[in-house]
């Protein structure tokens, strides 16, 4: 009885739409002829939501008469405006399993209206429908040509209208179907539109789901790609707070005078809101002075905001002397709330700062911001500058400087009539552009960007106390929306294809090379990495030899990745410049190799070769490029390395990984700073594959053709040509940026640096950013100490690169954030104020300054590897480095199995050692192939004794203090060539078995977790 009324009730509703069609909705919509009266209006089509077609309502508009193309080319075609540009012309609409939303250009019109003509091309279909009012923000120029709204739909709905939307496309161009919330009035100047209208009763009926929002992206090549959005959260977040900051007095400052009491003064500094360190004025002769002024910020609950208060004694002959400097971390106030806080000088004296903190929410004031929940990206704001002559063309030239504190440029001198000046700014900052005139300091001119109008020409003239010499043309627009910067902890989806692809690869290589019976599944596929460590010229060689071995055996295509550092990078860019490298024999390669090793290397100083060094960095300085040692050393190592210049480019080899026909190579370098800090103080891994560069630690990363560009704020700004990748091989071989402490750590026993460094760590605050910190200034002792240090940690030759992570702020959690506590593991990552995001440039390194591996990017939980073959280069201590990577890994909690080899193998290495915890399945197995001569002495090849005529060829002296091979030596003679390339290449052959099993068990892994997982 139940199912036959529920059949009652389906039937009733699958025939409702119909019934309410017949009885409400008319077959076609109503024409009037004249425009009704608001009382007729309001009664008989908006009460009802009745749509209806007005004829005559508009006629007095001059639009309907002036409004031609030629009309609109004429008098808004230089203005630029927003255009929405999709593939189809479809926008906000459905796509697979994303909704996604146009891409969005600025262009002059004029560019528009050809498209529109076919006097020109653009990919994809444009269509100027930008909301928000954009006929009085954008095309003001039109606004006479229309009423700014319909006097007798204004009175009927008893408001003026929200927006008035000026809509300009093509045939092609379509909207999505969608729900308005709004009374709409639609006004046909040209053309035609068509409206499909679905009456309120068909609501129940549309489909409806959820979709995970994206955009598209167009590319250079004109080439449209969906870029999703699922980590990025792009719309207005509320949290504007204005922070007001009032330092009162302070009691007790100790005198840094010999005669009278300090003049004190106080700095105030908040990078998340203000580019300017602001200064409360002096007060003389005071132990206890009193201030009692306020200073304002608006900030952003979203961020990280940390205010630094630093109390110094003003001297007018030398410098300033630093009496208190105070962190407070703005995220412990709350909205309405007031704190009073007294900072303490010391723990036994009196003396103590008092300052005031209040925090009120600013209504309306929300702001894009774009996170990964550890860098946030701000809005940004572009301002054009123009500088025109005014007066006699023929006056004597005028130059000016330019100068938008804060914005990604620098100060820009100019000459009036040279060209246009950008300049990038956070739009929340309430910047200034200041023009001073060289020939005159006094004449200068500031103007508030906060106060120009959006997409508007603002003329200025300059100086104004006398003749004007020039005529500034000003034009704030916004910022472009979408980064340039990948922000997520992931692979990218270049890496995601390609190892789709590779597991096809590898699965038909292990089914042959472990005999399976059955094919594995794209699930059962184990990740297999090779992991070469550093070691100049003894690294590049030896790196050839072994993936001989692995491909003579059949198993480099059982390989998904090769990661390298420093000699070993040299290998793999050799190999990469042929995009089918792998499934060739390596033979011919390897006599190229022979060759390079073997020549004379003086002709890399010959004065034709240092006039091209010259000529070629001078070029790349012109062009933008930071100058550094590093650049000189990349071109010197080149000559080594090669006999003519390479043309070859890092995201070159993505051609090599275009079928997964290649492992996919991946380059580490490490980050530091310039001076303050050495090495195992601050270094941060930065990893290079031809897709992507970046740093996992900060979740960071852009295409490797960027790298080298100038960023700002996740937007690229200036784009460089790509370099040539004798430039990278020259940072990931960069030993000259060392610092004293480093050189020390290099030439002396790693443990001892190593014991200091895991002391260190456990002495650090892991657990929280310090919300308060009060540092007072050295003793005598501690500046002496403080010279030491700094004499210690300079890189008088530090290497210097345009950061991409430039302007990004911190999220408020950033420090919690998983990925980045996986790696932080330097004395600033709890000050944000201090890292890697704050400096202009970066200062990459040779990884082995650390630690000499190339294991970080095979650790990303993402990656995923089951099996690391590990291939070490060093000449002492077969198992040094694996057990420093296994001590920072413990540190930092990365599943990784521990190295503890027995006293006799640590005595008498073996060719092959297998690692790995059962007891923590999620960390790889490691294979490790130290460089030791075993076997090799009585062996020509697995299982063939060597005769006496051959016991010369085995006996290979890899001694760290005369060894043929020390990294110092840049020319080997042909015979220790050859000896090193067998022995490399024999001790992988004499392990097939152990290689099997590792795969086999690898196999098994993966099988396991796939049997997991649906638990």
């Amino acid at each position: 009885m139940a199912e036959v009324a529920l059949d009652a009730v389906r039937r009733a509703l699958q025939e409702f739409p119909a019934a309410a069609r017949d009885l409400n909705v008319p077959h076609a919509v109503p024409h009037l002829d004249e425009p009704p009266s608001p009382l007729c209006f309001y009664r008989d089509w908006v009460c009802p939501n009745r749509p209806c077609i007005i004829h005559n309502a508009l006629q007095h508009w001059p639009a309907l008469q002036k409004w031609s193309l030629s009309y609109l080319r004429a008098t808004v075609g230089s203005t630029e405006v927003s255009v929405a540009v999709t593939p189809d012309g479809y926008a906000d609409a459905v796509r697979g399993d994303r909704f996604v939303m146009p891409a969005e250009r600025h262009m002059p019109i004029s560019h528009v209206l050809d498209v529109l003509e076919g006097q020109a091309q653009h990919p994809g279909v444009l269509y100027v429908q930008k909301q928000c009012s954009n006929l009085s923000t954008e095309l003001h120029q039109l606004l006479p040509d229309v009423e700014s709204h319909v006097p007798w739909a204004s009175e009927s709905l008893g408001k003026m209208p929200d927006a008035v939307n000026f809509w300009l496309g093509e045939a092609a161009a379509v909207t999505s179907l969608h729900k308005d919330h709004y009374e709409n009035l639609y006004c046909v100047i040209s053309g035609e539109k068509h409206f499909l209208l679905h009456p309120p009763s068909d609501r129940p009926f549309i489909p409806y789901d959820l979709y995970t929002p994206a955009t598209y992206h167009l590319t250079e090549e004109g080439t449209f790609r969906v870029v999703d959005e699922e980590a990025m959260d792009k719309a207005k977040v509320p949290g504007t707070c204005l922070l007001t900051v009032r330092v009162l007095q302070a009691r007790g400052l100790p005198s840094k005078d010999l005669v009278t009491s300090s003049d004190c003064y106080v700095t105030l500094d908040l990078p998340t809101a203000s580019s300017h360190t602001l200064q409360t004025r002096t007060v003389r002769n005071s132990r206890n002075p009193v201030w009692n002024q306020n200073f304002h910020f608006r900030v952003h609950r979203q961020l990280k905001n940390v205010v630094e208060l630093k109390v110094f004694d003003q001297d007018l002959l030398t410098k300033d002397d630093p009496v208190l400097s105070i962190l407070f971390d703005v995220g412990i106030l709350q909205p309405g709330e007031s704190q009073h806080q007294s900072f303490s000088l010391s723990t036994q004296g009196d003396g103590h700062l008092e300052v005031e903190f209040r925090l009120r929410t600013l209504k309306d004031c929300a702001e894009q911001l774009i996170s990964n929940g550890i860098l946030v990206a701000r809005e940004l704001c572009r301002l054009h500058v123009e500088l025109k002559r005014t007066g006699d063309p023929k006056g004597s030239e005028s130059r000016v400087k330019l100068v938008v504190a804060g914005a990604c440029e620098s100060p820009q001198d100019a000459a009036v009539g040279t060209g246009s000046f950008h300049f990038h700014y956070p739009a929340c900052w309430e910047q200034d552009l200041n023009v001073h005139l060289q020939d005159d300091p006094q004449e200068q001119l500031t103007v508030p960007l906060r106060a120009l109008p959006s997409s508007q020409l603002v003329r200025l003239v300059f100086p104004t106390s006398q003749e004007p010499l020039m005529r500034l043309e000003l034009k704030k627009e916004e910022g472009p929306k979408e980064l340039s910067v990948r922000l997520g902890c992931g692979i990218c989806p270049e890496e995601q294809a390609f190892l789709s692809k590779r597991k096809q690869v590898v699965a038909a290589a292990l089914k042959k090379a472990l005999q399976l019976d059955q094919d594995l599944q794209e699930d059962e596929v184990p990740v297999i990495a090779v992991m070469a460590t550093g070691g100049g010229i003894r690294a590049m060689t030896s790196l050839y030899g072994q993936l001989a071995g692995l491909k003579e055996l059949g198993l480099l295509d059982c390989v998904s990745y090769i990661t390298g550092a420093s000699g070993s990078t040299w290998a793999l860019a050799n190999l990469y410049e042929d995009p089918e490298w792998s499934q060739k024999d390596l033979a011919g390669p390897t006599e190229l190799l022979k060759t390079q090793v073997t020549k004379s290397k003086l002709g890399a100083l010959a004065p034709s070769q240092l006039w091209r060094y010259r000529q070629e960095l001078a070029e790349r300085a012109s062009l933008g490029h930071p100058t550094c040692f590093t650049n000189l050393w990349a071109l010197i190592n080149e000559a080594l390395l090669h006999d003519e210049p390479h043309e070859h480019k890092l995201s070159d080899q993505r051609e090599a990984l275009s079928r997964g026909q290649n492992p996919l190579p991946i380059y580490c370098a490490l980050n530091s700073k310039e001076r303050g800090l050495s090495t195992f103080e601050f270094g941060e891994w930065c990893e290079f594959s031809p897709y992507e560069v970046g740093f996992p630690k900060y979740g960071a990363f852009i295409p490797s053709e960027l790298f080298g560009s100038e960023f700002f704020m996740g937007r690229l700004v200036k784009q460089l040509p790509e370099s040539r990748i004798c430039f990278l091989e020259g940072i990931w071989s960069n030993l000259f940026a060392a610092s004293l402490q480093d050189s020390l750590y290099w030439a002396s026993e790693p443990s001892q640096f190593w014991n200091r460094w895991t002391q260190d760590q456990a002495s650090l605050d892991r657990e929280q950013v310090p919300q308060l910190k009060i540092v007072e200034p050295p003793s005598t002792g501690g500046r002496i100490a403080e010279f030491f240090t700094d004499l210690l940690t300079k890189r008088p030759l530090a290497q210097t690169t345009h950061n991409f992570m430039r302007g990004f702020h911190f999220h408020k959690d950033y420090f919690h954030h998983p990925h980045f506590s996986t790696w932080k593991a330097t004395k600033l990552d709890g000050l944000p104020n201090q890292l890697t995001p704050m400096e202009p440039h970066l200062c990459l390194l040779d990884v082995g300054y650390f630690i000499n591996t190339s294991c970080p990017p095979l650790l990303q939980p993402t990656r995923d590897v089951d099996l690391i073959l590990s291939l070490d280069y060093t000449l002492h201590g077969a198992f040094q480095q694996l057990q420093l990577v296994s001590q920072f890994c413990q540190e930092q909690g990365i599943p990784f199995p521990p190295i503890s080899p027995s006293p006799e193998e640590q005595c008498q290495p073996q060719e092959c050692h297998m690692f790995c915890d059962p007891a923590q399945p999620e960390a790889p197995a490691v294979l490790h192939f130290p460089l030791v001569n075993d076997s090799f002495q009585d062996y020509s090849a697995p299982g063939v004794p060597r005769t006496l005529k051959e016991k010369a060829a085995g006996e290979v002296n890899l001694s760290p203090s005369n060894s043929p091979y020390h990294y110092t030596k840049v020319t080997y003679s042909q015979e220790d060539v050859d000896k090193l390339l067998h022995l490399t290449h024999y001790n992988i052959c004499n392990n097939q078995e152990r290689l099997l099993e590792a795969m086999r068990q690898a196999v098994q892994r993966r099988k396991q977790c796939k049997q997991r997982k649906p638990e």
